[in-house]
């Protein structure tokens, strides 16, 4: 055996190898070869079951009775065997598939839009975010991965992603003198800029302002509405276009002004009531025209270092000297003008060099053209020697204000299943489709930059294109938040609230808040419940500015209270409290007003939502004050009432299952001695306040309403209001800046210092 080994060895090596094979020549020579071996693969002889042929891990216990448990290319032969031993597979109608038929699932959809209205990002978010229903929406509140840390890091060093759509917006033309006229009766030349201010009227930057309510001419006492985002179109005093982007909070009530102001009437009344996606129309004095774009306009933002690249990367700009054939609303405008916004955003490689609040305008193509296969982090440009003065001209002109060319780009919309089959015909699977897309116009908002803030970029874009946007600039880097994140960085960028506590929507949105606190309270088991009367908090979960103002302002007669905005009064405060000459004077300010703060502890300690800032006295700058404990007069009686409504519940079902017993009709439960009983117990719990500032053994001056850790600044910080009247006692007992606060579940009071918030 050892010769013949030997012999065919020698054989072996006497043969001569071509120098080069041919592939196809090889592989279509044993074509048949190939394809009986894979045959043989599928079909195996062995009495396994087509389950057992998957290696382990891919196992699962319900294979044997679900064949969808299984691989599609295994299921035809599993169906075979189990036909083979005369136990037919289960007939079983589709229910889930048959519900979900594109005609029944668009009919569910708007069924279930008329009560709370969705983002055209809602199907997306849905499936990936805790969603909220908030200010008549339904919101994305945070993604369901443990993201907190994650979404800050991205706001900082890379770029977070948000659809803040709800933030509703309406389009005001008309005489642009008549419009500045009417719109400055509702804006306060102590607080900021008004619309008519020549840096916004040429449509270059956009605007921010607080706007009032009309018909009191006191700056100071003026009751707010809110805070609103806006920017001209074309200032010429024949016509002109204003967008105003309104928070839903206040939307309702700042429509309402408008409709008094400029005597608005509805022009499209016969729209039909079912046709929920239809935007009013109001027209009033001197021509004036009041469109509400809630479904024409929607709004993305992204934060971050990497903004600017994620736009870049994500957008794909039209190149309009080699572009083939123009859609008919290009003919409207000049091309030059539009090739030059795009050649500008082209050669932007920072943010840096831009003005603040600037307005920007390209035209991209479809981003579904653009988009990478998997999720590709986007990395900024190498620097590059701009022309600054290029980006301080007019370059915010374009389409999107003109409604046709909105609903030019919704109607010639190519759909994603359109675009799938486009991909599918591809001789190499994966590679980029050589079609363009549909163009689309878009505008873009840069905010101002400020020591200790991130930069953000707006992109307005029309309302069909958003959820195509939002996905885009998701796969090409920047992580996606929701409404938590939003006030997370208000938080970390020390910016005080939009909602007022002063104003209508803020005083809901804090009834709003200790809803939610106190349900999450009283869910908890008695004996697992902080109990405030012994810690000496008479309102733990609720802020009492009128009663705490009415206190400190020392009257009998109730006084009413306000924030106060005056940047000159706000800057001399902050001056003082930050002056540690003793030579520096006080000037005094309004007792009944409410001064921003923000809460910094000097040591350690965690500053908490509804902790209260107290005055301190000379020993506390030592020595950090314990409260001490208060006696709860009502346990008694809750105990009392919890023992008896036990022993009545008792007696109830008892009474229930002797009437079954004997065949006698069964009384039901009588709810509205529950409900009494219920809101009894929870008055014992959290009993109505009389008395805030001198509750406890130091004086009450304001409530924290947003604490916690701050990773800017790597310790703990609060937020929130002191009256005006503990400011003035505050100076003149010589403490500056120096402040307790305590938190509703500790006696301990803890020395931090305070600084006023100016946006």
């Amino acid at each position: 055996m050892t010769e013949t080994g030997t012999d065919d060895a020698v054989q072996v090596l006497q043969i001569q190898l071509p120098q080069s094979v041919t592939v196809s020549t090889f592989v279509a020579a044993r074509i048949k070869e190939v394809e009986a071996m894979r045959k043989s693969i599928k079909q195996s002889t062995s009495v396994k079951m087509a389950f057992q042929k998957l290696p382990q891990h891919m196992r699962r216990r319900a294979m044997a009775h679900e064949v969808k448990r299984l691989p599609r290319r295994l299921r035809e032969i599993h169906a075979n065997q189990m036909k083979k031993s005369g136990l037919p597979p289960k007939s079983k109608r589709p229910s889930r598939k048959y519900r979900r038929r594109p005609y029944n699932l668009l009919n569910d959809y708007a069924r279930r839009r008329r009560r709370v209205k969705w983002l055209n990002t809602h199907i997306w978010h849905a499936k990936r975010f805790f969603m909220v229903e908030k200010w008549g929406y339904k919101l994305p509140h945070h993604p369901c991965d443990k993201s907190f840390r994650a979404c800050y890091r991205a706001a900082t060093q890379h770029c977070l992603l948000q659809d803040i759509s709800y933030n509703r917006v309406v389009e005001i033309s008309g005489n642009y003198s008549f419009l500045v006229s009417k719109l400055n009766k509702l804006t306060a030349s102590a607080v900021g800029l008004s619309f008519g201010a020549k840096c916004f009227s040429e449509g270059k930057k956009y605007g921010r302002v607080i706007l009032f309510k009309p018909g009191n001419n006191d700056p100071i006492n003026r009751k707010p509405i809110g805070q609103v985002d806006f920017v001209w179109k074309n200032c010429s005093d024949i016509v002109a276009s204003l967008w105003i982007f309104i928070h839903p909070a206040f939307y309702l009530e700042l429509l309402n002004v408008f409709i008094s102001l400029f005597e608005l009437h509805v022009l499209n009344m016969e729209v039909d009531n079912d046709d929920v996606n239809k935007d009013s129309v109001y027209a009033g004095l001197e021509g004036v025209v009041l469109k509400e774009l809630e479904f024409e306009i929607s709004r993305l933002r992204l934060t971050g270092p990497l903004s600017v690249a994620v736009i870049q990367n994500a957008f794909k700009l039209v190149d309009f000297e080699n572009v083939g054939n123009l859609p008919s609303w290009c003919n409207n405008y000049k091309i030059d003008m539009l090739s030059k916004q795009n050649q500008l955003f082209k050669d932007l490689s920072s943010d840096h060099i831009l003005p603040p609040n600037v307005v920007f305008s390209v035209v991209v193509h479809d981003p579904r053209m653009n988009m990478p296969k998997k999720r590709t982090k986007s990395l900024p440009r190498s620097l590059k020697i701009a022309d600054i003065e290029s980006y301080h001209q007019n370059i915010s002109f374009s389409p999107l204000w003109d409604s046709e060319v909105r609903q030019y780009v919704k109607e010639n919309q190519v759909s994603n299943a359109q675009i799938n089959e486009m991909r599918s015909e591809l001789l190499v699977p994966g590679t980029d489709l050589n079609v363009p897309g549909e163009m689309i116009p878009v505008m873009l908002w840069k905010s101002g930059t400020k020591v200790g803030r991130c930069s953000s970029w707006d992109v307005i874009v029309p309302s069909s294109w958003a959820q195509h946007f939002f996905i885009s600039f998701n796969m090409w880097g920047g992580r996606a938040g929701g409404l938590r994140e939003t006030e997370s960085l208000a938080f970390e960028e020390s910016r005080g609230d939009i909602l007022y506590p002063d104003s209508l929507a803020g005083e809901k949105e804090e009834w709003y808040q200790s809803d939610v606190v106190k349900q999450k309270f009283f869910s908890l088991p008695p004996n697992k419940r902080t109990n405030y009367i012994k810690f000496g908090m008479v309102s733990p979960l609720t802020f009492r500015w009128s009663l705490l103002v009415h206190e400190w302002c020392e009257s009998d007669v109730l006084t009413g209270f306000f924030v106060l905005r005056d940047k000159k009064i706000l800057h001399s405060v902050q001056e003082f409290l930050l002056n540690k000459s003793k030579a520096a004077e006080w000037t005094p300010i309004p007792d009944n007003c409410l001064v921003a703060v923000q809460v910094l502890p000097n040591k350690k300690g965690q500053c908490s939502k509804f902790a209260e800032i107290c005055l301190p006295i000379e020993a506390d700058l030592k020595n950090e004050p314990v409260e001490r404990y208060y006696k709860d007069p009502n346990m008694k009686k809750r105990n009392d009432m919890r023992r008896s409504h036990k022993l009545l519940l008792k007696r109830l079902m008892k009474r229930r299952k002797r009437a079954k017993k004997a065949g006698k009709p069964v009384i039901k439960t009588d709810t509205a001695l529950l409900e009494t009983y219920k809101t009894k117990m929870r008055n014992l719990w959290l009993p109505e306040p009389e008395i805030i500032r001198h509750s406890c053994t130091r004086q009450v001056m304001g409530f924290v309403k947003q604490g916690g850790f701050c990773y800017s600044i790597g310790k703990s910080k609060g937020l929130g209001y002191v009256v005006g009247a503990s400011l003035n006692l505050l100076a003149k007992m010589g403490f500056r800046n120096k402040i307790l606060f305590r938190n509703t579940n500790s006696r301990q009071y803890r020395l931090a210092s305070i600084e006023v918030l100016m946006d």
